[in-house]
């Protein structure tokens, strides 16, 4: 698929297709010759915006690139796989064709109004030091965000953010092939923004965005700024402090904790969610006691969905 960049690193400059792609609701009534732009209520994904907003040290090791359409922003990530170095490579684009979240769903990215933004990094730990690394970037963004935009959310165990019981996004993290003895991967991370209400989306769950949160538009730069900064220092942190620094901050935080709910992992296990232990598996109390479910598919008995 071939892949139109607003701009990579400064050098290549928004191309025309890019401004009407990302407007909102193009109306081509047929038989007329008049054409109707409904405005946008965010700002277009700017380079120097975003690259303003964050900290020095930060903006110096950050590759940042921004896409108009790409298939998923985790797989142009994915093809710096092969460089020296993954660490500090963000893609961000308008749209994605080929979205996906956990265990491969397709992840509704319509273009415009809603951040798509993943980021390669390497770790000098052995694998299993980066079990439930996906609720440490769930704590760091939620205190982000909270400090930031004053929304207080909710982590939903793995990998999602909730607002008042509703979906707000996601966190997915791929693990790449190690290079030189050092753990690579992917972060992806979808937020609702601005959901186009032009029609309704094909979500099977509650959901909302940030503006809808916030009563206001929310500029995806400034957004996208704050979790680049507070994501790359937070894995220099998770390198030397590991999950246990944050684990107390997720559990704060804990959408299940207490809640009747199944895990599909592959049989199901249904019970009452207990937490998460030291290594950020889910606790479940079920009628033959407590279980650590390290993985798996969780529907919220009382909202029949699945995380």
């Amino acid at each position: 698929m071939s892949r139109q960049v607003l701009f990579a690193n400064m050098k290549d400059p928004l191309p025309a297709s890019g401004y009407w792609r990302a407007c909102a609701n193009l109306d081509a009534p047929y038989g007329e010759q008049t054409f109707k732009i409904r405005p946008m209520q965010t700002l277009l994904l700017d380079y120097e915006r975003i690259v303003a907003g964050l900290s020095a040290p930060v903006a110096q090791f950050t590759a940042l690139s921004l896409y108009e359409t790409v298939g998923s922003t985790n797989d142009v990530v994915r093809d710096h796989a092969n460089s020296d170095v993954l660490a500090g490579v963000v893609v961000l684009a308008e749209e994605q064709t080929h979205g996906r979240g956990r265990r491969g769903r397709a992840w509704h990215s319509p273009a415009g109004g809603n951040l798509y933004l993943s980021m390669g990094w390497e770790f000098d730990l052995a694998l299993e030091r980066l079990s439930g690394l996906s609720l440490a970037v769930g704590a760091m963004l939620a205190e982000a965000f909270s400090r930031e935009f004053n929304i207080d959310l909710q982590l939903k165990w793995p990998n999602d953010f909730y607002y008042d019981g509703r979906k707000l996004g996601g966190i997915l993290v791929e693990i790449l092939p190690e290079r030189h003895g050092r753990q690579r991967l992917v972060l992806g991370i979808g937020l609702n923004v601005a959901m186009p209400s032009s029609e309704p989306p094909p979500i099977d769950r509650p959901w909302t965005d940030m503006s809808a949160v916030i009563g206001a538009p929310i500029d995806r730069n400034e957004l996208a700024a704050v979790i680049i900064d507070n994501v790359t220092r937070g894995f220099m942190e998770f390198e030397t402090r590991g999950l246990p620094h944050w684990l107390e901050r997720w559990r704060s935080r804990d959408f299940l904790l207490g809640r009747s709910v199944t895990v599909n992992n592959p049989s199901p296990l249904t019970g009452t969610a207990a937490g998460v232990n030291e290594e950020g598996a889910l606790l479940i109390e079920a009628p033959a006691g407590q279980c650590a479910v390290a993985g798996g598919e969780v529907s919220v008995l009382e909202f029949g969905e699945l995380s």
